[in-house]
């Protein structure tokens, strides 16, 4: 194990590392970046805020890079009071007991649980050299995560690129042939680490009824041989439901979806034709059903849904966030079964 010397774009060509960030980013409507393992920028910030302006200063960077940001017990630092930025390890297993981290995607910055009052950003305003309104009118542009929120947006960006980046590390090991047999020991160990299918679909759906605030969803695979979906999670379903739910391709709006490959959005203003006959949920005031796919590739589908208890209505806006999740999910799971 020593000595290797193995770099992100080895990996992933910077083009596909820009969009998988910038996909992260539109999703979330969180500004990200992607740094090596030194600090050096590999990727154009995503959804760049106004704060940010044209270029980092040293505290946007933890001071293990070469920046002033303490980092803590979180993988997180300050630049300001209130205003965080979260590290996200891009890492990959060279044995059971060894990784490599490649680098960091960075999102923020955000802000924790709630914002500071405004008159705790005065001192930074001078520091910065600008009148105080401007300054809060910029952190007022940034979006509030929770610690919940937070975590589910991290813990989805770690499984996601820690899957493709492994996959993408085996493969390069069995290109190269390196040591034969111990090569498709490697591989082999990999392609076990890949399989945590069902902890993945979890965050996901945790992920996704984040964003969208649904109460109710669930995400259903594809069993290509016979035709059939299946619930693997779900939320807010009574769980004699989950458990028996399955589908015929074609069958239902989730059917349809999946075979159509095309994301279908229900509200008071909005019932696509094909699906009028199929609703059969009166107390939904509002769902998705958006399939998960990758290029022409169909790996399930995703039903998020509002209830008249506690009505959201989603919109296009909403969708084009989903169906891109759904996107990023396409690719996770294409590379669990390759």
């Amino acid at each position: 194990m020593k000595n290797i010397k193995i770099a992100l774009a080895d990996l992933v060509p910077s083009n596909e590392l820009q969009e998988m960030q910038d996909s992260f980013s539109e999703v979330a409507n969180v500004s990200m970046r992607t740094i090596d393992a030194n600090g050096r920028p590999l990727t154009v910030m995503s959804n760049i805020s106004s704060i940010c302006q044209d270029k980092f200063c040293k505290q946007c960077l933890p001071a293990f890079l070469g920046g002033e940001g303490i980092i803590d017990e979180e993988l997180s630092f300050e630049c300001m009071p209130g205003l965080k930025h979260y590290l996200i390890p891009l890492e990959i297993s060279l044995s059971s007991t060894t990784s490599l981290i490649l680098g960091y995607m960075i999102v923020g910055p955000v802000v924790f649980m709630k914002r500071s009052d405004k008159e705790e950003y005065r001192d930074a305003a001078g520091k910065m050299g600008i009148e105080l309104d401007q300054l809060w009118s910029w952190i007022l542009e940034l979006r509030v995560f929770s610690y919940r929120g937070i975590h589910s947006l991290k813990d989805m960006i770690e499984n996601m690129t820690s899957r493709i980046l492994n996959l993408a590390y085996a493969k390069m090991l069995m290109q190269k042939k390196v040591s034969g047999s111990r090569t498709v020991r490697l591989f082999e160990r990999r392609v076990v680490n890949l399989q945590h299918r069902d902890e993945f679909l979890e965050l996901f759906l945790d992920f996704v009824m984040q964003v969208t605030q649904g109460s109710a969803g669930s995400v259903m695979l594809l069993d290509s041989h016979k035709g059939i979906l299946e619930v693997r999670s779900s939320r807010g379903l009574p769980s004699f439901i989950a458990r028996k739910a399955s589908l015929k391709l074609g069958e239902g709006i989730s059917g349809l979806a999946a075979e159509m490959k095309k994301p279908f959005l229900i509200n008071e203003e909005h019932v696509d034709q094909l699906i009028l006959d199929r609703l059969k949920r009166p107390a939904i005031f509002s769902s998705m059903v958006v399939p998960i796919r990758s290029r022409e590739d169909v790996y399930g589908v995703v039903n998020i849904s509002s209830d008249k208890a506690q009505p959201v209505r989603f919109d296009e806006t909403t969708l084009a966030l989903v169906t891109r999740a759904a996107g990023i999910a396409g690719i996770a799971l294409e590379s669990m079964q390759n």
